[in-house]
């Protein structure tokens, strides 16, 4: 009897005292939560071409409660896996200290289906399937530099993945339950989360002009011996790239050869004297002053200019020339004797003007500032050189958008790698007048087009360019290579009705053709040929 009392009296205190405590630990015990995996959004090019997808795949894990350390199907399925034996001993080591205890331990993340379908089918109890999703690259190298990658668990590492890692990001669904004694759902938790997928990004991108480009990149470096080399197509209107791209390259899909080096987006983050491509800002600049005009007569007599006890020189004795043929020529003294006669300070004005010292503001990680040195630390002779291109540095973004501005009648259009809407106009701002922004393009016109210009390789068949090259020796410790150069060449297009602006840099050709009338022009010309009947421009020359 006593012990029956003392049952009573243990029941009734379960039921009263103790009922919260004990439904919690029941909770506890019958509670399950269920996940679904949301999608990662995709990253499309300018026509829905998708350039990052995510593909279903399944990671591999085992639970040490189930299933022991000398279980002969266990080692079936690492070896099925290709897990090496250094993995093969951490796991094992792992099991036999976790051994009676449920745990989680992976064997392999983002397994291919047909593995993970053949391990499903071996039901093997204690060994686990995980159902998550793999990032897919189509276009693997040519659109590497601007998509970046993710790490295995999804989230963005680099390029637009990175910049974009909260949009692309979507929210898992959770769903908890509650089970009764048989397995069948007794109760659904009001706490769900919903699932929502990541949202897409439409960049600016087109994806056939991104592989002309890059295939050209490509060819223009292995032909020239050379070290790397850029490209970017911007359009002048919209500020829209439709092209961006580097060589060397790496495939996101497989990192295994994805140095550093290979993964750098040249085009925003290296800086670098462009050369003879600034001496259209410093042209402007004379334009802007009054001045100067197209047909202004200057003497580069004898061919070299004694500033501050030191020499500017040019190729040779080119004698009184107009702008145009200082242009055309690219004439070192003759545009150093042209900013000399101005006030000190209206170079760097026109320079920051344009974009140059300060980022572009795109919709990229790691962009770089570039450097425009002050007004007071300038002599006469690095003003000199500052109008052709030495005593700066720019990427090859700033230098494509300031030559936008001229191509759009003066008028600036911040650049982006997103996909602008047809409804809304780009936001714009003016820089130089429509008169000064016409005679700029007229006057680089020649330098492709005219006689003995220095860009007469840029030439495109049916449409009329007009252009810049620049020529740099590369910047060492304590001074300037003798034999390592830095070719550009900058070309608007149709120049009748510009369009687009696309440059070109190559680091470091090898052999004679080291400059960019014949390293960067040629790849220029090859690329725009294509390019130019892609985007359905009709021809301007007859």
């Amino acid at each position: 009897m006593l012990v029956v009392v003392l049952l009573i009296y243990k029941l009734i205190h379960m039921q009263t005292k103790e009922h919260q405590k004990l439904k919690q630990e029941g909770d506890n015990r019958s509670e399950r939560t269920m996940v679904t995996h949301a999608y990662r959004g995709m990253i499309l090019d300018r026509n829905g071409k998708p350039l990052a997808i995510s593909t279903p795949v399944d990671s591999i894990w085992i639970d040490p409660f189930f299933i022991r350390a000398d279980n002969p199907k266990l080692k079936q399925v690492m070896q099925l896996l290709k897990l090496s034996n250094a993995q093969q001993s951490r796991i094992l080591e792992r099991l036999r200290k976790l051994h009676g205890r449920s745990g989680f331990i992976y064997l392999k993340r983002q397994v291919s289906p047909l593995i993970a379908e053949q391990i499903n089918n071996m039901d093997i109890k204690g060994v686990n399937l995980d159902r998550e999703f793999k990032r897919y690259y189509p276009d693997a190298s040519v659109t590497a530099h601007i998509v970046g990658f993710t790490n295995v668990d999804g989230k963005g590492q680099e390029g637009i993945e990175l910049q974009f890692d909260t949009l692309l990001t979507g929210k898992d669904g959770k769903r908890s339950i509650q089970r009764d004694l048989k397995g069948g759902v007794a109760r659904k938790n009001v706490d769900d989360k919903p699932l929502e997928h990541g949202q897409d990004v439409y960049l600016s991108i087109d994806r056939k002009i991104q592989y002309i480009a890059y295939k050209y990149i490509k060819e223009g470096v292995i032909e020239n011996n050379a070290t790397a080399g850029s490209a970017v197509i911007l359009n002048v209107h919209t500020g829209e790239v439709l092209a961006m791209v580097n060589y060397p390259s790496y495939n996101p899909n497989n990192l295994s050869d994805a140095t550093p080096d290979k993964r750098r987006n040249r085009v925003l983050t290296d800086v670098y004297e462009p050369g003879s491509v600034m001496k259209p800002f410093a042209a402007v600049t004379g334009l802007k002053s009054g001045q100067y005009d197209v047909d202004t007569v200057v003497d580069t007599s004898p061919g070299y200019y004694r500033v501050g006890g030191r020499t500017v020189r040019d190729f040779r004795n080119y004698g009184e020339m107009d702008l145009r043929h200082i242009l055309m020529k690219s004439s070192n003294v003759g545009i150093s004797r042209i900013i000399l006669s101005l006030n000190a300070n209206a170079l760097a004005e026109t320079l920051r003007e344009f974009g140059f010292g300060k980022i572009t503001g795109i919709e990229f990680p790691g962009e770089r500032t570039g450097y425009v040195p002050s007004p007071h630390k300038w002599g006469d002779f690095p003003l000199a050189t500052l109008s052709f291109g030495y005593s700066m540095n720019g990427t090859a973004l700033q230098i494509a958008k300031a030559y936008a501005t001229i191509a759009n009648d003066g008028k600036m259009v911040p650049p982006t790698l997103l996909k602008r809407s047809q409804n809304e106009p780009a936001p714009s701002y003016p820089i130089i007048s429509k008169v000064i922004a016409n005679k700029m393009v007229d006057m680089l016109s020649s330098v492709v087009e005219g006689r003995g210009g220095t860009a007469s390789k840029a030439k495109v068949p049916s449409y009329h360019i007009a252009g810049k090259t620049g020529t740099v020796r590369k910047a060492i410790a304590g001074g300037y290579a003798t034999d390592s150069y830095m070719a550009t060449f900058v070309g608007i297009a149709p120049a009748s009705h510009p369009e687009i602006v696309a440059v070109v840099v190559i680091d470091d050709p090898k052999g004679e053709a080291y400059g960019g009338g014949s390293a960067a022009a040629p790849v220029f010309a090859e690329m725009m040929s294509h390019v130019l009947p892609v985007m359905g421009i009709i021809p301007d020359k007859k």
